[in-house]
């Protein structure tokens, strides 16, 4: 930890980098990582190849997301980011870097960068991002809030098994130093878009179930998102409805990306997913994990249902 601080130090410039299509656990890491550069007198922004989704546009610093201010940057941090391609367009910024760092909670990082720090028993890369902050006694209100912004959505608001006394007490130390841990989670859980209550709604109806009610799978159809007027990246969360059906084991979300291509999404409590997401070249962590999906909708499905079936997951 002590080389990234060391890195931080060192430089003029830093771009912390997300990976696309953010969700609060990179963003939080994002902007607390930014802030922090800048608390120190440092140029620092950060970015992602996509933008903040609706959703987590309450953050303080999201309208400054991907402004970037310089054409290079003397440091590169990438964070929630498993592997190179997840930075997308902003790999010109990576390679141009003198230095560059990832900060993830992976498994199967690809250590793509000078200095990698991957804990993948860590619940989130914010909870990882606190542990790296907290000595230098500079975590402000406002990087506590996008610190715990993280370490609640990548914990379900801690009600996944991820959820342990050291996410507890990360939870409790960032409330010591000012998060609003109230107002984020009214924020998150008890306000959202008419679209996104429509997403809802018609992705509840849209579920189908497989083998004797063990798998429930979501597809969002280009046509669904259209209906409800809302994009791609604001679909996180949808799969939390179908891991909550009483007697599912494994709970699958498909979203419509590009024509004939689905981003999918994997939860389970107690089956190993990521090895279903390998099958298709993706992955994770045990329980939660995601890959992309080449085919129309319901050859998708099969392709899923095979793969279920091929890692013993029935």
């Amino acid at each position: 930890m002590n080389s990234i601080l060391e890195a931080i130090n060192e430089a003029r410039t830093v771009l912390i980098c997300g990976h696309i299509r953010p969700d609060g656990d990179c963003l939080g890491s994002a902007f607390a990582l930014r802030d922090y550069c800048r608390e120190l007198g440092k140029s620092a922004d950060a970015c992602s190849p996509s933008p903040v989704p609706e959703s987590y546009r309450f953050m303080a610093g999201s309208d400054e997301f991907n402004v970037l201010t310089r054409k290079s940057y003397d440091l590169f941090i990438a964070v929630d980011c498993a592997s190179f391609d997840r930075i997308g367009r902003m790999e010109g910024y990576f390679r141009t870097a003198e230095r560059t760092v990832c900060i993830d909670h992976h498994e199967g990082h690809e250590g793509f960068a000078d200095i990698n720090l991957v804990k993948s028993n860590a619940s989130s890369t914010c909870e990882i991002v606190f542990d790296l902050l907290e000595p230098t006694g500079k975590i402000t209100r406002g990087i506590a809030d996008s610190l715990y912004v993280g370490l609640s959505t990548d914990t379900g608001h801690f009600m996944h098994s991820n959820t342990d006394k050291k996410v507890l007490y990360t939870a409790y130390r960032l409330a010591c130093l000012g998060a609003d841990c109230h107002g984020i989670a009214t924020k998150l859980y008890r306000s959202r878009s008419r679209a996104k209550t429509m997403l809802i709604a018609k992705s509840i109806e849209a579920m189908r179930f497989y083998m004797n009610g063990k798998i429930c799978i979501i597809p969002m159809t280009q046509q669904l998102l259209d209906e409800c007027g809302i994009s791609s990246n604001d679909t996180e969360g949808i799969i939390d409805y179908a891991i909550s059906v009483n007697g599912v084991e494994v709970g699958v979300s498909m979203c419509a990306e590009r024509e004939n291509e689905y981003k999918v999404s994997f939860r389970s409590r107690r089956r190993h997913v990521n090895d279903i997401a390998a099958v298709f070249g993706g992955g994770g962590h045990i329980y939660a994990a995601g890959c992309r999906i080449f085919g129309r909708t319901e050859d998708v499905i099969d392709k899923i249902l095979k793969a279920i079936r091929d890692t013993d997951v029935e």
